[in-house]
């Protein structure tokens, strides 16, 4: 019994990380329309940073502060620098585009870190009763923290009012005066932000590795369809499944059985949905 709850915990700890992912690419693509295919190495990005950052200055919580700030700011700026030109494009040519990004990403990390897996010591020891490790309940009470301050940004601010005006109609927005790049950057700013503070909390867990963007994307993309586009609530809701059902899975099979059956099972439910809705 104490075996599964400790997988149910990690379960929650992957959820969330896929959720901070995920929330990221529902931002950028039901605002902007941008089928972002680097995301995944925006996740990467903040594990490698992370790692040497806390390399650098000893402090783990400082360190994924920081990585998550450059990740952002990275993200953004490969985004808005071709904005402009990509105006009305469609999501295929972002997609090409972006799916560029995310090879030149891998190439430059490979290049500058090494394959080597790189991993930190856990910042919090112990564990706790019925719990299991005490630094895989912190962040995930991080996690739900930051995703419930997205939406009360989102829902509650100034800029959040901007941001939903120009998501529902951004030629109105303009008319009255808002200022759209202002918004694009906002948007990217966060979403970058949020893939890269989730990769840097998992850090300690899985370690930092090229490739590991592949694999979270896939899950994120995933896990945004069932949720529903724009939908934060969804997308939480369809990340902690995702993560209880594949960490439980993992009691019984090869994690990487247990994944693959976690997708074909969001993907039968995505199937469903939409037969449900077409009769």
């Amino acid at each position: 019994m104490e075996q599964l709850t400790l997988q149910l915990t990690n379960g929650l700890l992957i959820g969330t990380t896929i959720a901070l992912t995920a929330l990221g690419l529902t931002l950028v693509f039901g605002i902007l329309h941008i089928v972002n295919l680097a995301h995944g190495e925006f996740y990467m990005t903040g594990a490698y940073l992370a790692w040497a950052f806390n390399l650098w200055l000893g402090n783990f919580w400082v360190a994924v502060a920081l990585s998550a700030l450059c990740t952002a700011l990275l993200g953004s700026a490969l985004l808005m620098m071709f904005f402009r030109r990509m105006l009305g494009s469609g999501p295929l040519r972002w997609a090409l585009l972006t799916l560029g990004f995310g090879y030149v990403l891998r190439e430059l990390a490979q290049h500058i870190f090494g394959i080597d897996f790189k991993l930190t010591n856990l910042p919090v020891e112990g564990t706790l009763p019925w719990v299991g490790g005490a630094y895989r309940f912190v962040v995930m009470c991080l996690g739900l923290l930051m995703i419930l301050a997205v939406y009360l940004f989102l829902s509650r601010s100034r800029q959040g009012l901007l941001i939903r005006a120009v998501a529902s109609n951004e030629e109105a927005a303009t008319v009255v005066g808002v200022s759209t790049a202002r918004v694009y950057f906002m948007v990217c700013f966060l979403s970058a932000g949020l893939a890269g503070a989730a990769g840097a909390f998992m850090l300690p867990v899985t370690s930092a590795y090229p490739t590991m963007g592949l694999e979270i994307l896939i899950m994120a993309f995933v896990v945004v369809v069932v949720g529903g586009m724009g939908n934060i609530r969804g997308s939480l809701l369809a990340s902690l499944l995702a993560g209880v059902m594949q960490a439980t899975l993992s009691l019984a099979m090869k994690p990487t059985l247990a994944t693959l059956i976690t997708l074909l099972t969001l993907i039968a439910i995505v199937v469903a949905r939409r037969a449900g809705a077409g009769r």
